[in-house]
Order: structure tokens, then sequence, then C-alpha cells
């Protein structure tokens, strides 16, 4: 009779329970290389007074999940008592957001208790908790990711098993401490770590003032370097070399026009050039009158500068002749500076008042509404970083390549880092910059001392020429992760160079944090991004928004005189980016949240792990996917689309469009409206047609049910996917359409090496198969090794598809079908090495201008 009224009630108690069950939560820690789930232990004493040793555990692991993890329903399991021996019994804990210590412990105490009364209803089930605990020994079988063996004898104290068992322990210690002091405290209010450990992550570490000039403006102290070294070389431009003096002279000139025109502080002017030393002038002539300028790049699709310019509104554009056409017709007045009058008199510089908080340049980044954002950045952010820094030392006899587009931040670098320091810009062709020999020489012929490129092209020219760089003093790298290999062998090959990792946001101001590669060692499994440079802070922050112990993942946040200003004209996205800082030591500062992923050492060193959302690096640039996505479906030619981030086969990142074309519509089409209205970073590399997106079971883009780019082939053993493959799978390799014996063979295969996707007719197209201009360097390299010539870069741009470059090819070597036999890979990286990353934005110039 009792079994028939209690057996109702287990059943339903464990149908509750055992709905829907969670999985563990990812821990905040990076693999530990060479360790086990049953990998390192740490004991904890558990403060005394305690007479629920148990429950005081597993609350404070949970504590732990809930601060580090966001984890609101958690799943534990203990060993059952005698009426189910042998049984792990499921202790479920349902967290509400930031419980106090009182609420989480009574929450624990209850789930055990009745998870004990009506154990001997458990039913057969597999679960996967992400806490083992017990009191005693553990018996065979437990499966949480962490375990916890409770031992209430004496002084009670938990033994924990972990690969990170050492780090938790210390924190849980600390957790508790802090918890019985006050347990009607919230979680996020309970400090994670010992005063000593606060003190140096968020003072020491960050000691990092310097008496740079913070109250000077950028115009101000480039005047200062005019008067006092006025004969000093400050621009080198092919063969014409600007002084101190003359830069000034012909900024003032240009200043006193603007005035002319009305310009003043605050306002907005787009620079659209081609040629560094006129986009210098341009740029110190705007800063002068106390306007900011606004970066259009001539490499982008007329569509992408009028929205740039409609979001931005400058009160004055500044181009010349030959590009015109690329900019709006809104009625915005233009100065076509290759048509101004000679002035006649030498002009003095604007009787301005220039503030270090005044708005210096406007950068457009990705966002992901479909809406660029426009970052806006300071006089005194650029001061922070060229002047008195810890990472670069740039003296008057130092000559700075210039290699990157203007509408990249690596630019703001090597501009104002040279000309605010005395020392000299000179302009690097991309064509010699992507071809080791020519850079070679054309660092010798310049005198260039030190440089930026981006980590992708500098891993490049380890691969295949480091002893290129050699003669530097500085090379600084940047917008992608780097790996160790292409470090190690430009340190090899560049002894006497100072080879700096640098990460940053623009929001940031280029450079957030930075690495001498002087200090990675062997024990290094990744090149860390280092410590804040002069004047910045970095906090390492959970989602409460307060730090973390050293080892324990977190948001990278960012403090100091580095910190734009905002979004233009984006108050709530400058509300949710830029938030109160909490920890400076002046008042009303304000920290960048960054939303990258990252692991702050013992040392103090941080490593980029990935990022919080779905942002991707391309070519160095940020990028959200989602606007390409929002774009793609504006364009009135698809019924759906959604873009996603992945690597092709050679390692390298990359957009893919998943597309549902409109009726009549073919993917040709949607790649060139993509072209018109993108910048060539965010236009995707592979399209792929679709008859319609799938679903998952609450309406949304199942994204693990899209077919992989690159697959040509359903595997015998499952069905086919309902959605029909990319184009290529439908491409016949035969006779008539496949590449043919000789030329075409090679430049097929070193394709394929390159790419990483397979080639297989004689008209597939270069860039429609994925490929981009660093990409192009890759294949001029290897096919000049192949054919004994060299191969120009434009060759690849001028004939994209197969058969064309291999007749080009041909003309070259005055060769007809013969068989020429690729050399195989340049170089190439070990198996082991980290993937590369895609493309260097400084290569984008010559691909939409000089090129294509």
């Amino acid at each position: 009779m009792s079994e028939q009224i209690v057996a109702p009630d287990l059943v339903a108690f464990w149908q509750r329970q055992l709905d829907a069950l969670p999985e563990p939560p990812d821990l905040p820690f990076p693999p530990v290389p060479g360790t086990t789930a049953d990998g390192g232990t740490a004991g904890v004493t558990l403060p005394g007074g305690s007479s629920e040793v148990l429950v005081d555990a597993l609350a404070g692991v949970f504590g732990l999940l809930h601060r580090w993890t966001g984890g609101g329903d958690l799943l534990a399991e203990t060993p059952a008592g005698p009426t189910v021996p042998g049984r792990w019994l499921p202790v479920r804990v349902r967290v509400p957001e930031n419980p106090t210590w009182t609420e989480l412990r009574s929450l624990v105490r209850t789930a055990l208790r009745e998870a004990r009364a009506h154990e001997s209803g458990l039913p057969a089930t597999e679960h996967r908790p992400v806490v083992s605990v017990g009191l005693g020994a553990l018996p065979p079988g437990a499966r949480g990711v962490l375990r916890l063996l409770v031992d209430d004898t004496g002084s009670p104290t938990v033994t924990l098993t972990h690969p990170n068992a050492a780090l938790i322990g210390a924190t849980l210690t600390v957790l508790l401490a802090r918890a019985g002091e006050r347990p009607e405290a919230r979680l996020s209010d309970l400090p994670l770590l010992d005063p000593v450990t606060e003190r140096r992550v968020l003072a020491e570490w960050n000691a990092t003032e310097t008496a740079y000039p913070r109250d000077r403006s950028v115009p101000d102290l480039f005047a200062q370097w005019a008067r006092e070294t006025p004969d000093a070389p400050a621009l080198r431009h092919g063969d014409e070399v600007l002084s101190y003096r003359e830069l000034e002279r012909r900024a003032n000139q240009l200043a006193g026009h603007l005035r002319r025109l009305g310009i003043g502080p605050e306002a907005l002017v787009g620079l659209c050039l081609t040629d560094t030393a006129g986009w210098v002038i341009a740029a110190l002539a705007t800063l002068k009158v106390g306007a900011a300028y606004l970066p259009l790049d001539p490499g982008y699709p007329p569509q992408r500068l009028a929205l740039m310019c409609r979001d931005a509104a400058p009160g004055a554009i500044l181009h010349t002749a030959a590009l015109a056409d690329r900019l709006p017709d809104d009625g915005t007045p233009r100065i076509v500076l290759d048509r101004l009058p000679a002035a006649a008199d030498p002009a003095g510089p604007p009787e301005v008042s220039i503030q270090p908080d005044q708005l210096a340049y406007v950068m457009y980044t990705s966002g992901s509404t479909g809406r660029p954002k426009g970052t806006g950045v300071s006089h005194r952010n650029i001061v922070r970083l060229v002047r008195d820094t810890n990472f670069v030392d740039v003296r008057p006899d130092d000559v700075m390549g210039q290699a990157a587009t203007m509408s990249f931040d690596a630019a703001t670098l090597e501009v104002w880092g040279a000309l605010l320091n005395g020392a000299c810009l000179a302009d690097l062709d991309i064509n010699d910059v992507i071809v080791p020999d020519r850079l070679r020489e054309r660092l010798r012929a310049t005198g260039v001392t030190m440089m930026f490129l981006a980590t992708s092209v500098s891993r490049q020219l380890a691969t295949e020429a480091p002893e290129a760089l050699a003669g530097l003093r500085y090379l600084t790298f940047g917008g992608e992760q780097a790996d160790r290999v292409a470090v190690s062998r430009l340190r090899a090959a560049c002894p006497d160079t100072t080879l700096v990792n640098g990460y940053g946001p623009t929001e940031g101001t280029t450079y957030t944090t930075t690495y001498d590669c002087a200090r990675l060692t062997a024990d290094d499994q990744v090149v860390p991004i280092g410590g804040p440079v002069a004047n910045t802070r970095v906090y390492v922050l959970d989602r409460f928004l307060q730090p973390v112990p050293p080892g324990v993942l977190g948001e990278l946040f960012i403090g100091g005189d580095g910190v734009a200003r905002g979004y233009l004209g984006r108050p709530e996205a400058t509300a949710d980016r830029f938030v109160p800082d909490p920890f400076g030591p002046r008042g009303g500062g304000r920290l960048y949240r960054t939303g990258d992923l990252v692991r702050q050492r013992v040392d103090g060193l941080i490593e980029f792990i990935g990022r919080l959302d779905h942002q991707v690096k391309i070519r160095g640039y940020r990028v959200e996917p989602g606007e390409v996505t929002e774009v793609l479906r504006g364009s009135g030619l698809l019924r759906d689309a959604i873009v996603r981030a992945d690597r092709d086969g050679a390692g390298d990142a990359r957009l893919v469009a998943y597309v549902v074309p409109a009726d009549g519509v073919d993917v040709e089409a949607v790649r060139e409206r993509a072209r018109e209205q993108l910048p060539d970073h965010l236009v995707p590399a592979v399209f792929v047609a679709l008859p319609r997106l799938p679903l998952n079971r609450n309406g949304k883009v199942d994204t693990k049910a899209l077919p992989a780019p690159d697959a040509l082939v359903v595997p015998d053993d499952r069905p086919a996917p309902d959605v029909p493959p990319a184009p290529e799978a439908a491409r016949a390799d035969d006779e008539d359409t496949g590449p043919r014996a000789g030329t075409e063979r090679t430049v097929a295969e070193i394709w394929r090496e390159v790419l990483g996707v397979p080639v297989r007719r004689r008209d597939d197209d270069f860039f429609d198969l994925g490929g981009r201009s660093l990409k192009a360097t890759r294949v001029r390299s290897r096919l000049s090794a192949a054919i004994g010539a060299e191969v120009p870069l434009r060759l690849i741009f001028d004939h994209p598809t197969v058969a064309a470059l291999a007749a080009a090819a041909d003309e070259i070597t005055g060769v007809r079908e013969a068989a020429v036999q690729p050399s195989g890979p340049v170089d190439a990286l070990p198996p082991d090495a980290a993937p590369p990353a895609d493309l260097a934005g400084l290569l984008d110039q010559y691909e939409h201008g000089s090129a294509r």
C-alpha cells in the first residue's frame, strides 16, 4: 500500500530533476597539455565552525562556477546510499542570478536532502555532471569534470581533483573565507582574490604612467620639431623628401584654406587620397584647425564610402581629381587638392586652441547590426601611443616605414610615431613589401629602421625570407594571433631586431598591450600579447566586472589614456562598450570592454584565447559576420542569407556566405553586388547557394546543419544533406574542363596548396575560390620557382583563371604546353605550427586600386 502511494511521488520528482539535464559549463581555463581529467589535486581547509561541510564545499564550487561561467543550472553527482548501492545520485541546483551566499547554501542543502530522500526511486539515467562530490573515498565511475573529496573528520578539508586544482583550490579558499565573513553578501560582491594578489593585478601590473606630454596636441608637438629641426627629413615619398619645415609650410597653407571654408574644432574632414605625402599634409592641416580627419579608403566601393559619409557627415572632403567619381554626390564641400592654386605667401599656423581631449580622427570598424561604427580618437589618445612609451624607442635619426592603408589603425603608429618624435616617415610601395628581395633592397635604400607589418605578412616573410628584415631596429606586428614558429624564425634571422607582438582594438588606439618576443621560451605554448603599454591599464574581469585570479579566463578591459572617446553618433553603443572605471587612479575614467577572452599568467603577461562573440579578424581587420549578413539580405537578390567565419583548407580565416537566391539570380550576381557594397575584407571568400537555410526547432538558423563549403563528396555511409553542396561539388573533372597537362596542372596544384580547396576546371577563378592578395603573393612565389622565372604579382590579378595564368606564365618562359612540375611548398611551416591568419590589410590598396 505504501509503495503505491510513494512511487508516484518518486517518479514525478525524478522526472522534474532529470528533464533536459544541463551540460557541464566550460570551465574558464585553457587546456593544460599533457594532463587528464584525473590529473592535479589540491587541498582546501574549510572555515572553522561549519557543521555542513558537504554543503559548504559544493556551494563554494557552484558559487565559483556561477561567477566564472554564468551557469544557472548546475548538475553534481554524489554516491547513492545503501538503497541503490553502486549508483551515483544526480544533484541538480537551479541557481538564480547572483544569489547571496546564504541563499546558495540553502539551495544546495535542499537539493542534497531531496535527492537523498528520493534515491530509492532513482531510474537508470545517463548524465554528465560538472562536479562529483562525496564524503570519504569516491567510488569508481565518477564522471564529474571536477571532483571533490570531503573529509569531515577533525579540521574539515576538501581535496579537489582537476588539471587546474591548485588554482581552483586557492580561489575557493578565498571565497569561503569571505562568504563566512559576509553570508548575506551577493556572490558578485565577494572577492575572489586575496589582498596581495588583488594589489598585484590591479595596481602593480598596471603601474605604467610616464611623464609624456598628455596635455599637448598632435600639431603642437609636430610644430615643435619643425622649429627645432626644420631641415631634418620628415617624409620620404619616392624620390621626394620633405623636411619638417616644408611639411609644416604646406600643412599651414592647406589649414588656411580649411579655415576660410569655416572648418573648425570638432568638425570632420574626409580624406580620400592615395599618396602618403598628400595624405599626411591633409591630416596635419585638418588637425591644425581643430578638426578631425576621416580616412576614406579609395579602394572601398563607392557605396561603402557613401554609407560612411552619410553616417559621419563630414564638413568637407579632401581628394584628388582622379578620385572624384568614387565619392558621393551629396553636396558636401569638396577640396580638390591637385587643383588648388599655389599660395603666394607663406602661411603661419592657424590661431586655434586645441585641447588634448578634442577629436583627432574617426575610424570605421565593422558593426554587428549591419551598420559600421565610427570610433572617435582624441589627440591625447594618439600622443599616449607614440610618445615616451615602453614598447618602442623612436629616435630622431630613425626612419619609419609606412605601408599600412590609412583606414587601418596601424597607420596611426606609423605616421605619428615618426612625426611626433622627429623621425622620418618613408612611404613603402606595396609591390616592394610583398616581394622579399625587393623589400630587402627598398629597406636598405630608404634606410628604414623600424616598421609595422600585419601578422599575416610577417608570417609569410618568416616563411620565405626572414633575413629581409634583419636590418631593422624594431619590427612590430599585430592584427591577428602570432604563432611561435614564425616568431622563432624571425628571431633567428634577425638577431639585432627587437620583435614586438602588439595587440589592441581601434577603441584602444592601435596598441594596448605589447610583448617583446625576445622573452619567448620553449615552454610558451602561444606568443603572449604581453602587458600594457605606457599610460595604459588592462584588467581581466568576470561578468560582474570583478577581477579574476591569474590563470582564469576572463574578458579583457582597457583603461588609461588610450581609451577612445566612443562611437560617433552612437550613444547607446558607446554606453554598452565604454563603462565606468572603478579601478583607475582618476575619477570619471572609463574602461573599454573588448569582448576578447584572455588569460593573465602569474607573471602578469596576457595570452589571447579568442572572442566572446562571433567577431573575427580578416586581414587584420575586425569583422562582424552579422554586418555582412545584413548587407547581403538587403541586396534585393536573396530570399535569405547568413554569413559565418571558418578556416579554409590552408588554415586561413575566411567568411562563408550561405545564400538563398531569389528566382533567376545566380551566385555570381550576389558576389558582384557584395563587391559593390562592401570593402574587400568584408566580401565573403565563398558563396554557397542553398534552396533554404536549415532551421532548428526554435525557428533559428541551424548553423551546425550548414554544409561544409568545400565538401565535394558525401561519404557513402551517410545520407546526402537535404541542401545542395557548394557549387564546386557539381563540377566535373573531365578532359574538356579539367586543367591540361603542363603549366595548367602546375598552376592548379599550386592553387590547391595555397587555397586549400580542390581546383577542378581550367576556368576556375582564383578569387572566386577564395583567393586574395596575400595568397596571390604565395602563388607568385611558388609559380616563379616552378617555371624558373620571375612572375609579376599583377599577372595573377590580370589572369585570374587557371588557363589564363598558365598561358601568361608560358609567355614569360616562351613555353607552350610544356610539362612543368611544381617545386612544392616554399619552406612550409611544420604541422604543429599555429594556422596563419588570413590576409594583411595593408595589401588591400594593391588589390583594390592598382591591380584589379
